[in-house]
């Protein structure tokens, strides 16, 4: 008896069809939006680097200084205040400003140092009800949240690389920079801060999404259309006639006690790929069910083998052939693995770079024999440490160690561990040279602030390990 569905396969496919065409046009309006809004941020940040450089180079720090301690202008004063003028209306600026965070009377405060003003501004237009235009010496605290106050002295006293972050003001998001005026021996004289307004790239953002999202649905519709009709012709039909051939023939084979008539009539399908395969695989299994199955069983075997030798091969192709922990290929993939985690913003990790000394002395002196046992005995130290981390050999004397879990909770530990190994058996004289072991070790933590990929990471871990490697070559030259 022919069983009765209440969703025809044809309803369920059209319905998939559907999730997936919507869900692939949102991830390409979410893609495509975050690389345009990224992409305008890293021209507002070239734009605001390039004003900040252009102005600390003008500034007369010098001259700055004596101005702000006497609170009197000088001719170059004049001269920057014009400058900021100009270079505000050049570059479209909200506002440019040198201020001077001071503790008076045991208080924090700001002193107001320059406005670049507008013509209008001057003469009082467009201004913030309430807060009168600043002239050189003013203290302005009272303007800024108390609690900002502090922040902003510290600044004043330790920042050493301008620093560039969206704000909000009362006017709306603002990118701003902030940036430190030095006198050539580095004492800090006053604080440049200037931003750009994001009106116009949030109503850019809007317009963009607006589109994207008209493109997407159009390309919904034009795919469904698309689809629906191919599915028709190309699956629907076809699985039709196949399930009208089957069910005829169980019909017919019901308590059959002729073997001549178990046989599947022909659905009659020529689509010339997988369904007309399957429509032939169910006739040839009426004929012949036992052959078919032990036929089904052998090629699950070989699959099975093959799928071994696979995954022998792979295996083999990802370890270094001389130490038998991972090599180049094995880190590449890993490095893929990570980006992945970094781009989700799940990223949690450290790297360990480490470098073999000594080793070409090693192989000139005893032979490369010798220096394969010596990567060798570097590698089961750097293994025995770190035994919850991957090892990679990148290079001839270099090793890779990720930090990941238990060994990145418990990494200085392990590290100093490795280290204080390394000098035992360094200053064991009784051990063959290839066995008193050293190397010099780099370590880099990922930092969300200052690392895009993994890739920078490495580079970090890289550099202190050239650092301490000089280290060392520096205390065996006293």
């Amino acid at each position: 008896m022919k069983k009765n569905y209440e969703n025809s396969l044809k309803f369920h496919i059209i319905l998939v069809c559907m999730m997936i065409i919507v869900f692939l046009c949102l991830v390409l309006s979410a893609v495509s939006f975050y690389i345009f809004r990224t992409s305008m941020m890293e021209m507002y940040t070239r734009r605001l680097r390039d004003v900040v450089e252009i102005t600390l180079d003008r500034i007369d720090a010098e001259d700055l200084e004596q101005c702000i301690q006497k609170v009197e202008r000088s001719e170059k004063f004049d001269e920057m205040v014009v400058f900021l003028e100009q270079e505000r209306k050049w570059d479209e600026l909200d506002y440019i400003v040198i201020s001077k965070p001071v503790i008076v009377d045991g208080k924090y405060d700001i002193m107001q140092v320059v406005s670049a003003l507008t013509e209008e501004e001057k003469n009082g237009e467009g201004l913030k009800e309430g807060i009168p235009i600043p002239y050189l010496g003013d203290m302005i605290g009272q303007f800024f949240n108390p609690e900002d106050l502090p922040k902003l002295y510290d600044k004043m006293e330790n920042m050493i690389e301008p620093e560039y972050k969206v704000e909000k003001s009362d006017f709306g998001d603002e990118y701003g920079a902030e940036a430190i005026i030095r006198k050539a021996d580095g004492t800090p004289v006053a604080m440049l801060t200037t931003g750009v307004s994001l009106e116009v790239l949030s109503t850019m953002l809007k317009e963009y999404v607006m589109v994207i999202a008209l493109f997407a649905l159009i390309l919904a519709i034009i795919f469904a259309a698309i689809m629906v009709i191919w599915l028709q012709r190309r699956v629907i039909d076809p699985l039709q006639k196949i399930e009208q051939s089957a069910s005829e023939f169980a019909k017919r084979s019901h308590l059959q006690k002729d073997p001549s008539l178990l046989v599947l009539d022909d659905p009659g399908v020529h689509t010339g790929d997988e369904l007309e395969s399957l429509s032939d695989t169910i006739v040839s299994m009426s004929k012949d069910m036992q052959s078919y199955v032990e036929e089904i069983i052998v090629s699950a075997n070989k699959i099975d083998n093959m799928a071994l030798e696979m995954t022998k091969v792979n295996d083999f192709a990802l370890r270094d052939a001389l130490t038998g922990v991972k090599n180049k290929a094995a880190y590449d993939k890993t490095e893929v693995r990570l980006n992945s985690d970094i781009i989700t913003q799940t990223a949690r990790f450290g790297m360990i770079m480490v470098d073999i000394n000594y080793l070409k002395r090693i192989n000139d002196t005893f032979g490369h024999e010798c220096g394969d046992l010596y990567i060798k005995n570097m590698c089961k130290l750097i293994c025995d440490t770190f035994e919850h981390s991957p090892v990679f050999r990148i290079g001839g004397d270099e090793f890779v160690v990720l930090l990941e879990n238990r060994d990145f909770e418990h990494r200085d530990m392990l590290i100093a561990k490795m280290k204080d190994s390394m000098e035992k058996l360094q200053s064991d004289k009784q051990l063959q040279p290839w066995e008193r072991i050293s190397a010099a070790v780099g370590v880099a933590i990922y930092d969300d602030n200052i690392d895009e990929t993994a890739y920078s990471v490495l580079k970090r871990a890289d550099r202190e390990m050239y650092d301490n490697k000089k280290q060392m070559k520096a205390v065996r030259t006293r």
